[in-house]
């Protein structure tokens, strides 16, 4: 009867630890998939017609774009409501980049500041 119970004991805690590891390995997997979603990121080159470029990040899982302009200033922008394309703008909407497919524009005030720009890289 002893080694029955024994038995018995040895088996339940053999079942108890195999299912912490694999819930552990499991959580784990989560974890990681989550991590690599929240990482993700695309970048571009668009060219712009006068030598100009904008440089851009985007962080698909936070909405945001950080862009780099070929006049050095650098800019990290929320995404905005657009009707077509991404639209990022900074809190006053002063500063709007567009996105669409493979082609971006920057306005500044009532001023198209960067136009026809376009990152060959990007398939649409």
């Amino acid at each position: 009867m002893k080694k029955t119970n024994g038995l018995i004991i040895t088996i339940i805690v053999l079942i108890l630890v195999v299912t912490s590891i694999f819930l552990l390995f499991r959580q784990a997997n989560k974890d990681f998939k989550k991590a690599n979603v929240l990482e993700s990121k695309i970048t571009a080159v668009f060219e712009c017609p006068n030598d100009k470029s904008i440089a851009a990040v985007f962080y698909p899982s936070n909405h945001s774009v950080n862009i780099v302009l070929s006049d050095g200033r650098k800019l990290s922008l929320p995404q905005t409501i657009s009707a077509s394309g991404a639209r990022y703008a900074n809190s006053d909407e002063s500063f709007v980049f567009w996105n669409k497919g493979n082609t971006a524009f920057i306005e500044e005030g009532n001023t198209t500041t960067y136009q026809d720009c376009v990152d060959n890289s990007i398939k649409t």
